[in-house]
């Protein structure tokens, strides 16, 4: 597999959370974790803002994800999953956890081949930045994947996908048909200015 990144596609573990926050411009009095779910940790900091004055900021600090914009013979791969959080079901880009020691490619490569049962020849790390950062302590790499072929697809006992091909130049106008979602759009959009799609 050629595996085409930037410099920057270092292990997506070693830039998550704490360890990937660069030093505080406001001082932080305590930082407080509440919960631990397995799935996301959640807690606050005690700031001292600029002003002298103290406030608790919230946050929830999940794994890094990998979002898979797939392209194969013309066609782009999407899956179509309910989400119970928001009660919908959404197309979306091919997406899951980076788990620790991979980067952002080599994530998206497995997840691809298990969501979808395609493993792909090539990758490409199109963007990676944090998310939602009011609350979130989160980073999400956008990889483009091609040169598919088929292999064995492992659903997660929770995946419950089926899987929907459509023509590169449809995908941008379905993925902003509700109900949609951020990695989807942002997939999508990263991988148009790049002229990776039409």
């Amino acid at each position: 597999m050629t595996d085409r990144q930037p410099a920057d596609d270092t292990l997506a573990t070693d830039r998550h959370a704490l360890a990937a926050l660069a030093p505080a411009e406001w001082p932080v009095i305590e930082s407080v974790v509440e919960y631990e779910t397995g799935w996301y940790t959640g807690g606050y900091d005690l700031v001292e803002q600029p002003d002298g004055s103290t406030k608790r900021y919230y946050w929830a600090e999940l794994p890094p994800a990998a979002v898979v914009v797939a392209v194969t013979d013309g066609q782009l791969l999407f899956v179509e999953q309910y989400r119970p959080a928001i009660r919908e079901t959404q197309y979306e880009l091919p997406a899951g956890i980076v788990e620790p020691g991979e980067s952002f490619t080599a994530a998206a490569a497995r997840e691809l081949q298990e969501e979808t049962g395609f493993a792909p020849g090539s990758t490409e790390l199109l963007a990676d930045f944090w998310c939602s950062t009011g609350v979130l302590r989160h980073r999400r790499g956008i990889v483009f994947a091609e040169e598919l072929t088929p292999a064995e697809r492992t659903l997660d006992s929770n995946e419950f996908l089926e899987i929907h091909a459509v023509p590169v130049e449809d995908a941008l106008d379905i993925a902003r048909e509700p109900p949609t979602n951020d990695a989807t759009l942002e997939g999508l959009l990263l991988a148009k200015n790049a002229e990776l799609i039409a």
